[in-house]
């Protein structure tokens, strides 16, 4: 059986990769190439009949190389669509990842500047609170001190109401509303009949009974002390400000999720990457076999 190794040895004779692979390679096409030769015999045929007609039949070098050489011009071109694919999903990702980060700064930014809505609560409050501090009762001084620090936020808030705390006492006691001293908070509005004074339109409303409490239930904040209960109302016009700072806030994306796409398509290249490396590797490998 020289000549069929001799003739196995030709084939594989140039072809570069893995030892163990080529190995097997060689033995398989020989125990086809001798299962071959063993039939022929077995017809009749000499040794040397059987071994030509064996290597004509397994269709004789050039027609294996023919062969290989269409699978290998086959997969070539898919080789270079994976690496076409592959530089697309680059190019995309590097495109979404512009705009993912553009429309995640944008998106930073206004949350950034709607802070100031929760911010404020406390600066309005405790400037309030600066106001009533001075004495246990509203004076004229505490009435003009209060005009000026609504005029301060008049293009937020509506209306602004001080409460002495005995007044309010029974909703002070109320288990639902005991944290209105630890600092401002939304609430229902306590009616405004019961208020010492009350602010709105720049002057101070006498006619309190008239006055429609706000129906938004994030639109009135209430802050308590031993003496004092403040309560002020936003504006219609502001209350989308403060809708949207809650909706952001609780509801809102986080920063990465913003970054979805890209991250997909990178992953794609990475992928499609390894594959082209893989088939890259393949198609080295059927160049130096049919070379």
């Amino acid at each position: 059986m020289k000549q069929i190794d001799k003739y196995i040895q030709s084939i594989y004779k140039d072809v570069v990769g893995s030892r163990n692979e080529v190995e097997e390679l060689k033995r398989e096409m020989r125990a086809h190439l001798i299962e071959a030769v063993e039939e022929l015999k077995a017809e009749g045929k000499t040794e040397a009949e059987a071994i030509r007609i064996a290597i004509n039949n397994f269709g004789g070098e050039n027609q294996m190389v023919k062969g290989l050489s269409e699978f290998f011009t086959v997969q070539k071109k898919f080789t270079n669509y994976i690496l076409s694919l592959s530089v697309l999903f680059l190019v995309l990702s590097a495109i979404f990842f512009i705009t993912s980060y553009t429309k995640a700064n944008n998106y930073k930014e206004e949350v950034d500047q709607l802070k100031v809505v929760e911010e404020e609560k406390e600066i309005i409050m405790n400037d309030v609170f600066d106001v009533l501090d001075t004495s246990n009762e509203v004076g004229d001084k505490e009435r003009y001190d209060l005009l000026d620090v609504f005029n301060k936020y008049d293009d937020k808030l509506n209306l602004v109401a001080v409460f002495a705390a005995k007044d309010v006492e029974s909703w002070l006691q109320d288990k639902n509303n005991a944290a209105a001293k630890d600092g401002p908070d939304t609430y229902f509005p306590i009616d405004y009949t019961m208020a010492t004074i009350v602010i709105g339109n720049d002057k101070v409303i006498e006619n309190t009974d008239k006055i429609v409490a706000s129906d938004y239930d994030k639109g009135t904040e209430i802050m308590a002390n031993d003496d004092w209960v403040v309560q002020y109302e936003y504006k219609t016009s502001y209350e989308k400000t403060v809708e949207k700072h809650l909706q952001y806030t609780t509801y809102g994306p986080s920063i990465w999720s913003f970054y979805q796409i890209p991250i997909l398509f990178a992953a794609l290249f990475i992928v499609l990457s390894g594959v082209w490396v893989f088939l890259n590797r393949q198609n080295k490998k059927l160049s130096a076999v049919i070379d």
